[in-house]
């Protein structure tokens, strides 16, 4: 009852900071998507005809606009009105299953799954921004990754196939998580022979058959060019490829730090620490690779970097999450809840860019405090332990995550 009673309290106060957030973001005015930019013009239009001739890749990502357009018709309330309200539950939606997923897969404490889901619910490109730009299939896009790799990690291959499936009718992004759960097989057993990576593999393959499946039908109702290797305006995919690529140069590498800011580096030690007391095939290390490795492919096709990188946002902080909950003792609690609140600051956009990078310095160097003083402190006295007893170097430096190996 307690477990459940402290579950339901950190719900309450999760989605009592997204509603905040959205007050803050969305677009009240009446009319609003006459001010929409970008291909959120594009679902904007599908929201109106699901299989509207707009250009490639958006006329075959049909699931969002789909629902949209059917809950307008069922409840009567504006198409604006429909998509705010729809990006606001996909996404805390997305905020309280990775928050169960800290808490039930990764077994990490209630503080910390809570602090750190705060940490994703103030992601500015994973929710501020899409409550600010709301016709998008980003947020139902998000929620379908989150469930994808709890899944994979908890070796659910029929459920995890079906979300992937249903995830390409939104975002053909979502296929590409198909490969994850051959992957985390082949770590766990190192045998590609093994019945579950063979099984991992033959779904993929069924995955993306499906996929493809969908797209000759959507293709056919839209009527128009949307043939596979076609880019965007049907101009040719590499003519897309050059053009994404030549989009943001000199800046790629400033875009791609302001997603998650200093919380990379400590993503990185997190990634660092599970090598050393798990080994490469820890899981959180082959899905942060993999996830990783996603949004640079992804990059290559798309021109919003911000918005590709982030769908490593519960990747990156599920690492960050068991990472912090080594540290998370009565006294360095507090200290985290300064990095998470710098984390907020800055993705809130609460100070001013020259300020920006003595928030990153002093955060990373709070983190740094905590795991050298945690490390000291559980360093073996010899001088005054009795003899026979067992050494510091015996009992844990903290709490270990409860992950699955």
């Amino acid at each position: 009852m307690t477990s459940l009673r402290s579950r339901l309290v950190a719900w309450c106060v999760l989605a009592v900071v997204s509603w905040i957030n959205l007050v803050s973001h969305a677009p009240w005015q009446r009319d609003a998507h006459l001010s929409a930019y970008g291909d959120a013009l594009e679902y904007y239009r599908m929201s109106e005809q699901t299989f509207a001739p707009v250009d490639n890749p958006f006329a075959l990502r049909v699931l969002t606009p789909w629902l949209v357009r059917k809950l307008h018709q069922i409840s009567g309330i504006s198409p604006d009105s429909v998509w705010i309200g729809f990006t606001f539950v996909t996404t805390l939606a997305a905020v309280l299953l990775f928050h169960s997923m800290l808490l039930r897969h990764f077994k990490v404490s209630a503080y910390t799954a809570l602090l750190v889901a705060g940490m994703l619910a103030c992601t500015f490109w994973y929710a501020p921004y899409l409550f600010g730009n709301p016709w998008l299939v980003d947020p139902l896009n998000n929620l379908l990754y989150v469930a994808a790799i709890w899944l994979a990690l908890d070796r659910r291959l029929l459920w995890f196939t079906a979300v992937v499936v249903v995830g390409t009718v939104n975002k053909e992004t979502t296929l590409l998580l198909a490969p994850l759960y051959p992957l985390l097989a082949l770590a766990r057993t190192r045998k590609l022979t093994d019945r579950s990576v063979l099984a991992g593999a033959a779904a993929t393959v069924v995955a993306a058959g499906l996929y493809f499946a969908f797209r000759l039908w959507a293709q056919a109702r839209i009527g128009g060019d949307y043939a596979l290797g076609a880019g965007q305006a049907n101009k040719s995919l590499m003519d897309n490829i050059r053009f994404a690529l030549a989009s943001a140069k000199g800046r790629d590498q400033l875009a791609i730090w302001s997603v998650f800011s200093f919380a990379w580096l400590i993503w990185l030690y997190g990634l660092y620490r599970l090598r050393v007391t798990s080994g490469l095939r820890h899981p959180l290390i082959v899905t942060s690779a993999w996830v990783f490795f996603c949004c640079l492919f992804g990059r290559v096709l798309a021109t919003d970097t911000e918005r590709v990188f982030v769908m490593l946002a519960p990747v990156l902080l599920a690492v960050i999450a068991v990472t912090l909950d080594h540290y998370a003792g009565p006294a360095q609690r507090p200290w985290l809840l300064a990095i998470a609140a710098m984390y907020v600051a800055r993705q809130l956009h609460w100070v001013s860019d020259p300020v920006t990078f003595i928030i990153d310095v002093v955060a990373l160097g709070v983190f740094a405090a905590i795991v050298t003083l945690t490390h000291r402190n559980t360093r073996p006295a010899a001088t005054i332990e009795p003899e026979g007893a067992p050494s510091a170097q015996d009992v844990p430096a903290g709490r270990s995550a409860g992950v699955d190996q």
